[in-house]
């Protein structure tokens, strides 16, 4: 969540939203409530996003190897850390072959 909030602090672009659940994306572009174990987090992340326009993109898994990998090091530093303007060592190799491309339109 606190990344997602520095992200919003930094810019006031459209969101766009990738994850690689249909799920995850329905229950933030939905009004209903949502009533599964995630519920608290999608509100919370609801009222963060705010008035801000979202864009949200279902990705494959395979497209998502740089979340993975920075959750498991957050995991296993037990810390969350920001890099501005670099890239962790724990991704370096990753991040050029993870970028996923876009249409906005």
């Amino acid at each position: 969540m606190q990344d997602m909030a520095l992200a919003m602090q930094h810019s006031y672009l459209l969101v766009v939203l990738q994850s690689d659940s249909s799920e995850a994306l329905s229950s933030l572009s939905n009004t209903a409530i949502v009533r599964s174990a995630y519920g608290q987090i999608v509100l919370q992340i609801k009222d963060l996003l705010g008035s801000r326009e979202i864009f949200p993109q279902k990705i494959s898994r395979t497209q998502n190897r740089v979340v993975d990998r920075l959750a498991n090091y957050s995991r296993s530093k037990r810390a969350t850390a920001v890099w501005l303007r670099s890239v962790p060592p724990c991704i370096k190799g990753w991040l050029p072959l993870n970028c996923n491309s876009m249409n906005l339109q």
